[in-house]
């Protein structure tokens, strides 16, 4: 039976992993030509990106731990109010070494429902953006899912805004005692009316993952790549699950826990192999 090959490409956003980005990781240009190397393999593409408002409680100026990043578009012109450089990018959109593999190819778009209330703090549940809003800020319309599990879709701009883009939270105690009033605001920003994400499409198609090869790239490695990568191993355990090593950035700060690549690179692989995750080298494949 003939293996399919998933692309994760995690939070290979532009204000990550382009110098001019308003939170740059150190994402060098042989990383990027790693990871799009081993991308021109894969059969199906899946970029999980951070989406964030201005009000987002991650960034610095509201006494999150981040400097501000991945702004939805209609929130580009705020950058400065948040503390962000003048030149400085905050977009979510994907570095163009990436965008040109996926060009032209039949894509959508998956914003889960949670990440509408991301910035919720108790009270009445109101939506921080609307879809338009994220499909605006990507130029990639909201996913058909019948489409996709018939596989006529081939790249998936999955928005999220948790560490782990594999990630679903519960919503279901939104139903009371503002349901009506919620579901009237929801109908005007294009909520959806259920809780999920691109991997709950191919959980119904796959199952445990059997014959599934999902490989993970991007930034940053003790972050968002583990908890992705960790957690699509527990939605599909029989799946082989890699990390791409030389297709990653490890986020190397003292005062964020690393400042020695080698010392990173050890961590990740113990952590790795606790999981049943593969941590290997371009060359591995």
């Amino acid at each position: 039976m003939p293996k399919l090959v998933i692309q994760n490409w995690v939070d290979w956003g532009r204000s990550f992993v382009d110098t001019d980005g308003s939170f740059y990781c150190g994402t060098t240009p042989e990383q990027k030509q790693t990871a799009a190397h081993v991308s021109r393999r894969a059969d199906l593409w899946l970029y999980l990106t951070d989406v964030h408002p201005r009000s987002s409680r991650e960034f610095q100026a509201h006494g999150g731990l981040y400097p501000a990043h991945n702004l939805v578009k209609k929130d580009w012109t705020h950058a400065a109010a948040l503390g962000v450089a003048p030149g400085k990018n905050v977009s979510p959109e994907i570095t163009a070494p990436l965008r040109a593999i996926v060009t032209g190819k039949p894509a959508g778009l998956i914003v889960p429902r949670h990440v509408f209330f991301q910035d919720y703090n108790g009270g009445r549940p109101v939506p921080c953006f609307s879809f338009r809003d994220v499909e605006e800020t990507f130029g990639v319309r909201k996913l058909d899912p019948v489409a996709f599990l018939d596989g006529a879709v081939q790249y998936v701009v999955n928005a999220k805004h948790m560490f782990s883009g594999a990630l679903l939270q519960s919503t279901e105690w939104m139903n009371s005692p503002w349901s009506r009033e919620l579901r009237e605001s929801e109908a005007a920003f294009g909520v959806p009316s259920i809780e999920m994400n691109v991997f709950t499409l191919l959980k119904e198609k796959y199952g445990q993952g059997e014959g599934l090869v999902i490989n993970h790239t991007g930034v940053v490695m003790g972050i968002c790549i583990y908890q992705t990568a960790s957690g699509i191993k527990q939605i599909f355990p029989k799946a082989e699950v890699n990390i791409i090593a030389d297709g990653a950035t490890h986020l190397l700060a003292p005062h964020l826990g690393f400042s020695e690549e080698a010392a990173a690179d050890t961590a990740l692989r113990g952590m790795c192999q606790q999981v049943g995750v593969n941590y290997l080298r371009s060359r591995d494949l």
